[in-house]
């Protein structure tokens, strides 16, 4: 079957045209092709770091399908499991690179507003950590009877 070692061709060039613009911070910030991420979005710099990061394991799975599909335009009978194989790795090198990335961003936005001083054990509201304002908050008041009728209506 030609065509499957020719759609795995077009998507490992794909994935390696990809995966060095990614790796060389060339890959311009869209929403169609690369990370879609809150934490990615918010600065051109958290948008390289993150794809400088998943841009060699797309490359490794753009030439993992380069050997599936030329093995796939030639295969016969068992040789078709080194296509699927190679399928199967190409599939988990893009995973492992789009994981990566995705922590690699989630850091670097950690370290940003750790910088900034606002860690995750800081709710930062108007005043920031710890500021007038934070401690003029009331706690909410809950009703105990309510919540027990409710809890004996729900029981029935």
């Amino acid at each position: 079957m030609i065509a499957v070692g020719i759609i795995f061709l077009v998507l490992a060039v794909f994935l390696i045209v990809v995966g060095t613009l990614a790796t060389t911070r060339r890959l311009p910030g869209n929403s169609y092709i690369g990370l879609r991420l809150q934490e990615i979005r918010k600065s051109r710099e958290a948008w390289d770091n993150a794809h400088r990061i998943a841009g060699p394991f797309w490359i490794l799975s753009g030439v993992c399908l380069v050997f599936g599909g030329v093995v796939a335009l030639r295969a016969e009978g068992w040789m078709w499991l080194i296509p699927a194989l190679t399928f199967v790795a190409a599939v988990l090198a893009l995973s492992i690179g789009s994981n990566l990335g995705s922590r690699a961003a989630f850091l670097y936005e950690q370290a940003h507003a750790n910088e900034e001083g606002c860690g995750e054990s800081c709710n930062c509201g108007s005043d920031g950590c710890g500021g007038e304002a934070a401690g003029e908050t009331a706690a909410p008041q809950v009703d105990v009877n309510a919540l027990r009728h409710a809890a004996r209506k729900s029981d029935k």
